[in-house]
């Protein structure tokens, strides 16, 4: 009770204080701003407290909470117990709130230096009030007989375990990664409020500078974000990737793309005081995207299309999640279009030979970028709308459109260091291009050479390759001069590596589809691979039986062992298995070995069904009868060994001379939700090497004459071979797309810290006449800035 109350108890002070900051800032009052930064404080201590006893809940088995309930169960671990806590739609709600306040105190002593605290914040209150109504309508403190009245649960009706988190989710990245997602989400509102508050100070220069830190750590912390999702799914899900152009995996791509471009033409108006109102609209179009991410996400539309996408939400809460989108939306495009005649002011155009020139189209083409995955992962919710059926756009769709955009981001990337701010003398450019061109040229040549033949390939690793080495070039000239200026290259550094990962994996990958018997190697490409069995893991989980298969992989006297897994589950009915690949790790390549069925037993014929007092004959010798007389009953058989119950059916093989004999063939049964699995005990027939085996019993209880069971046969004078079916992948150079992206991320860290220093140089004036205005008078701290900005 105390949670629910403290949620609702946090929205109201979320009102209270946007509304004391927007009097504080219009009615000139410190005093009722110092007030309002103490609440904010409280808020944010709130909503720790509100996370931390929703923890304390999960930590401490509460079922008697719906969420607690839903997400978690007696048998995780500590760290899936905490991951528990953002794993449902309250819980990541939350978390997204508490990490925005967080972020807020952070900003509180930061703004308020550079003179930007009252008008900033009555907009980042705002956001907070949308986010804690949310909580309002999805709090995570609400109680199961609640939830569940309607179903007749009371007080007293408190579950015994909950229902647990989905087996995907059992993984260490789910400590990391949706925490980071939603660290970025978080910091994406830090420039959409810098924004605002510089239309309404009327101030469309220095909030760039004020802002620019900000908008660089939002980037670089999403685009870690969304690539370490990248890597869970090639680690986790076994089909082979790290990318699939998932509506909901787009989602998060988008505003990441838009605030790419956002940083890009930021730098652009730094240094020519030029794109004012593009950069206004790009920092109101990065944030509501992560609204209209957010929207698609949890409001259940996309829930026919996407793997990722939670269940539909409630029409409250939808209702709030598109009165928050829109709300945003129109605030920001309202101040925009309200100041356009103020932000007419040094209005020039810029020389197609000059880097400011040349950033415009590259942020144009990662825009372009944007609008192309908008329109996909809009796409179901498009033909919604028009009355057809909900379908997502093939994956050609988004490979199509990159396949031209990106070679193209690459060029213009690398012709924008080439060119100078203001003008360029033509030879020199010219010089430049050469040397780098020659270069790329001829290590694509080599490329061309050692196998590729796409072009398209050829044409991405050209670009990749003129892109690596201008950033390589400017990045060492740099680093001997002025070090702090590396963070640009670092990045694009990262960037190129990461197209080089993709290119070498999607041309030399070696895929081949493999029948392992057990213990006998088999030469698959030019590798060989030996399944050596199997054994049981993670047995505290009574929904599954969860199974690693040891797969050996040699090549010129080189081992590795890998242990793909694969189990059923009554998480989602037993409907479709869960697949987990095994990886040996490389700098070189990766080999991956993904499951495709669990083994099979080798020489094992196919199922024949016989009814009760029915008679069958034996498949493989006709000569011989089996008649079934009845089932046993898992009283009369005990328990198996494992604890799994066992049942029998009885039977009477009679061979070509008349002669009978009865026969005992036992099952052991796994119960699950979808129904019983049945491991066969296998009984030998007097006489011959034939076993058989009970696979599956189908009682009929009002006549149980008409009981139903399958048999099945095999030789038990030979060993019985398991045959485990994989696909076996060798992944040459994938390690770039990682590496490139922990170098992209360095990048934004060293670009981050230079502007932060220099903003706080610029911060010193920010209570002077010298702060730029929408006359288009320059400061003494804009002429004080002489670093090159670089992309």
């Amino acid at each position: 009770m105390i949670g629910q109350l403290l949620i609702h108890a946090l929205f109201g002070l979320t009102v209270v204080t946007t509304i004391m900051y927007a009097l504080a800032y219009f009615r000139r009052n410190p005093s009722l701003a110092g007030a309002a930064r103490q609440m904010f404080g409280l808020i944010a201590i709130c909503l720790v407290a509100c996370a931390s006893m929703l923890v304390v809940n999960i930590i401490q088995h509460r079922f008697d909470y719906t969420y607690v309930y839903s997400y978690s169960s007696t048998e995780l671990p500590l760290h899936l117990l905490i991951a528990s806590f953002y794993s449902g739609q309250e819980g990541s709600f939350l978390l997204w709130t508490m990490l925005v306040s967080i972020i807020g105190v952070v900003l509180l002593p930061y703004a308020r230096k550079q003179d930007y605290e009252a008008p900033m914040m009555m907009f980042y209150g705002l956001i907070l009030c949308f986010l804690t109504l949310l909580l309002v309508a999805k709090n995570p403190f609400a109680y199961y007989y609640e939830t569940f009245a309607a179903q007749g649960i009371s007080v007293a009706d408190v579950p015994n375990n909950g229902r647990g988190l989905n087996p995907l989710l059992h993984n260490a990245w789910i400590t990391i990664h949706p925490p980071i997602l939603f660290t970025g989400f978080a910091a994406m509102s830090v420039s959409f409020v810098f924004a605002m508050a510089g239309l309404i100070k009327r101030d469309y220069h220095r909030w760039i500078t004020v802002a620019l830190p900000w908008t660089l750590l939002a980037t670089a912390v999403l685009g870690f974000g969304i690539m370490l999702g990248g890597f869970w799914a090639y680690e986790t899900l076994g089909w082979g990737g790290f990318w699939g152009w998932d509506p909901v995996e787009n989602s998060s791509l988008i505003p990441w793309l838009v605030s790419v471009a956002l940083v890009h033409t930021m730098l652009v108006q730094k240094r020519t005081r030029g794109l004012v109102k593009t950069n206004m609209i790009l920092a109101v179009l990065a944030f509501v995207m992560v609204l209209y991410s957010t929207f698609l996400t949890r409001s259940g539309i996309l829930g026919d299309t996407s793997v990722h996408s939670f269940v539909d939400p409630g029409k409250f809460a939808f209702w709030i999640l598109l009165a928050f989108m829109l709300t945003f939306t129109v605030i920001g495009l309202w101040l925009v279009l309200s100041r356009r005649s103020d932000m007419n002011v040094r209005r020039e155009d810029f020389s197609p030979r000059t880097r400011e020139f040349m950033l415009s189209i590259g942020a144009a083409l990662v825009m372009a970028s944007a609008v192309f995955v908008t329109i996909g992962t809009s796409w179901p919710v498009i033909m919604e709308v028009i009355g057809q059926p909900k379908v997502a756009v093939s994956v050609d769709f988004y490979n199509k459109v990159h396949i031209i955009l990106v070679p193209a981001i690459l060029i213009v990337n690398a012709l924008s260091l080439l060119l100078q701010w203001r003008s360029t003398p033509g030879s020199l450019f010219r010089r430049r291009v050469l040397t780098s061109g020659v270069v790329a040229i001829a290590a694509t040549a080599v490329a061309a050479i050692l196998g590729i033949r796409d072009v398209v390939s050829l044409v991405l690793m050209v670009s990749a390759w003129f892109a690596l080495v201008v950033n390589a070039q400017m990045g060492w000239n740099f680093a001997q001069r002025s070090p702090a200026m590396l963070g640009a290259y670092v990045s694009h550094l990262g960037i190129a590596l990461l197209i080089f990962g993709v290119i070498t994996t999607a041309n030399y990958t070696e895929a081949h589809h493999a029948m392992l018997p057990q213990n006998v190697p088999t030469k698959v490409g030019d590798f060989t691979l030996t399944y050596l069995g199997s054994r049981e893991i993670d047995t505290t989980f009574k929904d599954r039986r969860k199974m690693e298969y040891l797969v050996r992989i040699e090549r010129d006297g080189a081992k590795a062992m890998v242990a793909p897994v694969l189990y059923w589950s009554d998480f989602n009915k037993r409907q479709s298995p869960f697949l987990e690949p095994g990886i040996r790790w490389g700098l070189m390549n990766d080999l991956y070995v993904s499951p495709k069925a669990e083994p099979y037993m080798d020489g094992i014929s196919e199922a024949v069904t016989i009814q009760r007092s029915g008679t069958i004959r034996v498949p493989v010798d006709t000569t011989r009868t089996l008649t079934l007389e009845r089932f046993t009953m898992p009283m009369e058989e005990g328990s198996a060994q494992d604890g799994r119950m066992q049942m029998a059916a009885m039977l009477v093989a009679t061979d070509a001379g008349g002669h009978r004999d009865t026969i005992k063939a036992l099952t052991r049964i796994t119960m699950g939700e979808n129904g019983p699995g049945f491991d066969p005990v296998w009984a030998s027939i007097p006489g011959t090497t034939i076993g058989v085996g009970l696979v599956r019993i189908e009682r009929n209880n009002a006549d149980p004459s008409k009981s139903l069971g399958d048999l099945v046969f095999r030789d038990i004078s030979k060993d019985a071979r398991e045959v485990f079916t994989v696909e076996f992948s060798v992944k040459p150079f994938i390690s770039l797309v990682w590496f490139g992206v922990i170098t992209m991320v360095a990048g934004f860290a060293f670009s981050i810290v230079r502007y932060l220093r220099l903003s706080k140089q610029q911060g010193a004036l920010a209570g002077t006449d010298l702060t730029p205005r929408a006359d288009g008078k320059v400061s003494e701290s804009e002429h004080a800035d002489t670093n090159a900005e670089q992309t």
